[in-house]
């Protein structure tokens, strides 16, 4: 039933390009995916504020943070270790002086100053080769434990996103010219914040030229090269090695699965769209996800478990891989419910018999399926689907682990339709959302922009 609704034609609706940043969607500003698991000390600014003052009470092993009835525990030995001054760390290379195993087991303090705003340490019995002098200060905000680069912070692996089904995405959709893109630094922190949140972006008015794919993804890091290459084409080729270089319909799917650490995000330049057919689908895997962890947290717990194998088995390249369709992460009462979904069914290999040894039963292979039935019920619900057709000059970048997408089928018969395509590693993009967001923290948190032309 519902791959018959992805392949049925159907109306699909472009929300016209906003040509200002006042008319940029704007998606909501982060919260906390649970902000009372990731509760912080608040500075207190004085009388009549919310907060009362912090208070540091010094212990044998561990100094106790306080704060309206929030306790959090700091052994000396994580204190040691967090000390990034000049001498622990070089401001050059930002290479650490010391290793972990350098710290003495039964390191303590000679002393403690605590402002409300900063913490100073002395240490009385150092790590060997630093003198009495070397003095440790950490800002408030390292007293949570939690650095600014953490995997729940807002540029992290579990940062808080805003799910959303097709009807969202027609509000929340984000263009940025390619001028803006490549030159205007507030409007390309302002896309990075979008890609961020929401993992689907567009970029309009890119010159018609091949090249342009690379300059785009170039812009935020180095490529990802492939078997495929740097950068590649989605064209309809005779005996294709892939369903993606034929005119067929292609269902959801994420891309290169089958490789030990597949591609973070997806750029596709349309050149030529001239054909009938050839529509770009999206859908947000996380929100489906989210979805069954509401109102099906059996399957949910399932698809955490349940272990797809992936393959590209051919003459010169023989790829395979097996991973979870929920991956949940190292700790997952951490941040948001996920940090990947693995999903790519037409690239899809049997089931390994080894695979099973944990949840091999009859009873448990059903659960499987019943599973990934209702996952993808979730994701071809027509109003989880976003839907236009590309245009020449048009760029979609999009999360690959975690916004599906599919193709409908075109007619090759009239008309032309060629894409460019470039992969980044997850890592690369995370590396300039912090950037960014370190040189000019007023995009990135307002990304609609001030209002102005």
């Amino acid at each position: 039933m519902f791959r018959s609704l992805l392949r049925a034609p159907r109306r699909f609706h472009r929300v016209s390009i906003p040509t200002t940043s006042a008319l940029y969607c704007r998606p909501p500003i982060t919260l906390q995916f649970n902000p009372a698991s990731q509760r912080c000390f608040t500075p207190s600014r004085g009388h009549g504020q919310d907060r009362s003052a912090v208070g540091i009470y010094p212990r044998k092993d561990h100094l106790i943070a306080q704060q309206d009835g929030f306790r959090k525990s700091l052994s000396y030995i994580r204190l040691r270790d967090w000390c990034t001054c000049p001498i622990c760390v070089d401001i050059h290379s930002k290479q650490r002086n010391f290793r972990t195993s350098d710290i003495p087991v039964d390191i303590k303090p000679n002393s403690i100053k605590w402002d409300q705003s900063s913490l100073e340490v002395t240490w009385e019995n150092d790590i060997p080769g630093f003198d009495s002098s070397h003095t440790s200060r950490y800002a408030m905000s390292e007293l949570d434990g939690i650095t600014r680069y953490g995997v729940t912070s807002d540029t992290g692996l579990k940062r808080h996103r805003v799910n959303w089904d097709g009807p969202l995405m027609e509000e929340l959709q984000h263009w940025v010219s390619y001028e803006d893109y490549m030159n205007n630094g507030p409007e390309f922190t302002r896309a990075m914040r979008n890609l961020s949140v929401l993992g689907l972006i567009f970029v309009k008015d890119v010159p018609d030229s091949r090249e342009m794919v690379e300059k785009l993804a170039t812009r935020i890091g180095p490529l990802r090269n492939t078997f495929y290459g740097p950068t590649w084409d989605v064209r309809t080729v005779p005996q294709a090695k892939n369903v993606a270089y034929t005119s067929q319909f292609l269902g959801f799917h994420m891309d290169l699965m089958y490789m030990r650490d597949p591609p973070g995000y997806q750029f596709l330049h349309c050149l030529r769209n001239s054909c009938d057919g050839g529509e770009s689908l999206f859908a947000d895997a996380f929100h489906a996800a989210a979805k069954m962890h509401n109102y099906e947290r059996e399957y949910f717990d399932a698809l955490t478990k349940t272990n797809l194998s992936y393959s590209y088995l051919h003459e010169d390249s023989k790829y395979c891989q097996v991973r979870p369709v929920f991956d949940v992460g190292a700790d997952r009462s951490k941040g948001s419910l996920l940090e990947f979904v693995n999903y790519s069914p037409p690239f899809q290999g049997p089931k390994i018999e080894s695979m099973d040894k944990a949840y091999g039963s009859v009873g448990w292979q059903k659960m499987e399926i019943e599973a990934l039935q209702a996952f993808a019920k979730r994701l071809e619900s027509e109003t989880s689907i976003f839907e236009l057709k590309l245009n020449p000059g048009e760029c979609v970048i999009f999360e690959n682990r975690r916004v599906v997408h599919a193709r409908r089928q075109f007619n090759t018969a009239k008309g032309e339709r060629w894409l460019a395509g470039a992969y980044l590693d997850t890592d690369v993009v995370q590396s300039r959302f912090r950037v960014q967001k370190e040189a000019d923290p007023g995009a990135w948190t307002t990304p609609g922009g001030t209002g102005e032309d």
